[in-house]
């Protein structure tokens, strides 16, 4: 026997036993299992919003996430699966930590190293054990608890529910502010659309209604790239619902459709801007604090950063007083507590490099919606799902921190990894095979000479 039969004899066994927990089935909405990891994707969402009207400090709310999930766990266990992790978060995981290093805070980087690690374990643990209906209907019912519990607080007149005076919004939800809760109903909604049209009608009134009240809630709250934010989904699920004619049009009308996808946005921008009287030049303020972010940051670490979570002034999660900052602030010409962007944000900390993985993650994300089919394929809710929730984040990423805060980055980690688990159908009555059975190259006696065949 040649080392290459040994080898690949020895492979069998492990081999199999992967192929045996890739076929244990995802939890479903007609399982009760599916409605638990519902219910706790619709209380993550909820503590990853940082709901400071209710709860004190992000990291009580952190506590209750982490609580919650290992109940979950352990109500679950017998029908555990385990994640597969998406390569880029891992780089992007690895850097952080290597940022340990040559950080400039070393009690924050390891906070926020922690922070972020358990929050992708909680979304790669959800995403291992839901199908994407689960994780969307999820999403969206977090979205209502969220606009459920801003209205209350709103009606009692909690402290942070309507902050008029401080910055002009009436309706600043649990996050006591209006683009925390703007971007936060924008995720329910990108998941609700991703649902497409339920094909039973109890289902369909539940969609249509919850569409309809997260819209409601992004109105309240009054957020511009809130408004955008819904123009770019209303946008990608209309092309994506219109995507099998449009492939048949004439050439030319495909051309004045590719047109008319850069100028609609536009022009749509343009009037939200002029109506909520924004200042569109500047985007209403932060493009000079970009400017001086990226500065500060090629002149004091452009290649690795000054550490993860060890520059910017977080309300989740404060880093000490430093030099990095302070000079943003002095370039800048005012202070702002954090990047106000989806990749600037990253900058300061993780330099050139860390910037670098992000953007591999957003590619990764395409490619993940790509594999899986957005109308037809593998997983086309899934794929849907990964489109639609990386619109929402894009957008709002314009003006937030998307990549950087708890529910932007649990969210991403989230959709991506449910497109990218791998489940392997389940074999039929009778023709299952165990994997010392394949480790010794013996067909069990109850397995059919076809079934093994195949199976095999």
């Amino acid at each position: 026997m040649s080392a290459s039969d040994v080898a690949r004899r020895a492979l069998r066994g492990p081999k199999a036993l992967l192929d045996w927990h890739d076929r244990r089935p995802r939890a479903t909405l007609t399982s009760p299992r599916g409605w638990i990891w519902m219910a706790l994707i619709a209380a993550l969402l909820y503590w990853m919003s940082n709901p400071l009207v209710f709860i004190p400090s992000f990291f009580f709310s952190f506590e209750h996430a982490k609580f919650w999930t290992k109940i979950a766990i352990l109500v679950t266990l017998p029908w555990l699966r385990l994640p597969r992790i998406p390569w880029p978060w891992l780089l992007f995981l690895g850097l952080c930590y290597l940022s340990q290093l040559w950080s400039i805070s070393d009690a924050n980087t390891d906070l926020t190293n922690l922070v972020t690690m358990q929050v992708a374990l909680m979304a790669l643990i959800v995403a291992a054990n839901c199908e994407a209906l689960v994780v969307c209907w999820g999403l969206g019912l977090g979205g209502i608890v969220v606009l459920a519990l801003s209205a209350y607080a709103y009606e009692q007149e909690l402290p942070g529910a309507s902050n008029p005076y401080l910055t002009g919004s009436d309706f600043a939800g649990v996050g006591t502010n209006e683009n925390i809760l703007a971007y936060t109903l924008g995720v329910s909604l990108a998941a609700v659309l991703a649902i497409g049209w339920p094909r039973r009608t109890p289902w369909r009134v539940l969609s249509v209604a919850t569409t309809a009240a997260l819209l409601y809630g992004i109105y309240r709250a009054a957020s511009g790239t809130g408004f955008l934010a819904v123009l770019g989904l209303a946008g990608m699920a209309a092309l994506i619902a219109a995507w099998p004619r449009l492939t048949t049009l004439p050439r030319r009308v495909k051309v004045l459709g590719s047109l008319a996808v850069v100028v609609v946005p536009l022009v749509a921008g343009l009037v939200v801007s002029f109506a909520l009287g924004k200042d569109l030049g500047t985007v209403s303020g932060r493009a000079p604090f970009w400017r001086a972010a990226v500065e500060a940051s090629l002149e004091t670490a452009p290649w690795f950063g000054s550490g993860w979570g060890a520059v910017w002034q977080h309300p989740w999660n404060a880093a000490q007083p430093n030099a990095v900052a302070q000079l943003i602030y002095d370039k800048a010409g005012y202070v702002l507590p954090h990047g106000h962007n989806y990749f600037v944000d990253v900058m300061p900390e993780l330099g050139l490099v860390g910037v670098a993985i992000v953007v591999a993650m957003v590619v990764q994300a395409v490619t993940t919606a790509r594999r899986t089919g957005v109308r037809e394929g593998s997983d086309p809710v899934a794929g849907r799902l990964v489109v639609l929730v990386l619109v929402s984040l894009m957008v709002f990423g314009i003006t937030e921190p998307m990549f950087s805060v708890p529910l932007g980055w649990w969210s991403l980690t989230l959709v991506v990894a449910t497109a990218r688990q791998r489940v392997l159908p389940r074999p039929e009555r009778g023709a299952r095979r165990w994997p010392w059975s394949r480790t010794t190259g013996r067909r069990r006696a109850d397995v059919p000479p076809q079934a093994a065949t195949v199976h095999g």
